[in-house]
């Protein structure tokens, strides 16, 4: 039987898809744009803003519309008219009404893990918009615990695995090496790489850890089955 008693999970593009209507939306952004800059250099430019943005507004689809308005205003030199700015808040309006769209295999396999584990959804991001998520996802009756948090850190995985059986007892599973996987074995908990098949590029990390207590998984199920034989 696995030792391990707890599993985190994260919840975008781990459960449900996410980071493709980021990309849509810059797309739709590029279009406003057309006239003051290239897609390509629109990226970069957009990036940036987010870099900036981030620590001070955090994550989350308002935080990424401030910095397309911000970036929409630098590259016209503040001459964006009304209209555009308009279209560029409808844009966000239109990512935060998208419905959740569930990844394969995701609601079977924590309905089976539920069973054995004890599931505790552990996701960054807007609180507002994250609850919405979850509500609409119709996977909250499999977690005995949501947490929303501002940002992932070691201290943040010692804090909830720590009140549910330890951290050597515990597993986290998510897309991102960086926010999920890394500062959970770095507070000596167990960590599962799941990769999404876009990886926003602050969420990337120039190496992949070396450690007994990493694994990489092809899906959700095969996370599942590393983690049963812990």
């Amino acid at each position: 039987m696995s030792s391990i008693k707890t599993i985190g999970l994260d919840a975008d593009d781990t459960l449900w898809h996410n980071e493709r209507f980021f990309s849509e939306a810059q797309n739709m952004l590029a279009d406003v744009l057309s006239e003051h800059i290239t897609d390509s250099d629109l990226a970069a430019v957009l990036l940036e803003m987010q870099r900036k943005n981030v620590p001070i507004m955090g994550y989350g689809i308002k935080s990424f519309t401030l910095s397309m308005m911000d970036t929409a205003l630098a590259v016209s030199n503040g001459k964006l008219d009304a209209a555009a700015m308009v279209q560029i808040l409808d844009i966000g309006r239109e990512m935060m009404a998208h419905p959740v769209e569930l990844l394969p295999a995701v609601a079977d396999t924590l309905e089976k893990m539920s069973h054995n584990y004890e599931l505790v959804l552990i996701t960054k991001g807007d609180l507002v918009d994250q609850e919405r998520k979850v509500h609409m996802s119709d996977l909250g009756n499999w977690f005995s615990h949501v947490e929303i948090v501002s940002e992932k850190h070691p201290q943040t995985y010692q804090s909830i695995f720590g009140r549910f059986g330890g951290l050597a007892n515990s597993a986290m599973i998510g897309n991102s090496v960086k926010s999920d996987v890394l500062p959970a074995v770095q507070a000596g908990a167990w960590g599962i790489h799941v990769p999404y098949s876009v990886t926003w590029e602050l969420e990337t990390v120039e190496t992949i850890p070396e450690h007994p207590r990493y694994f990489e998984a092809d899906d959700i199920i095969h996370a599942a089955n590393i983690i049963a034989n812990i």
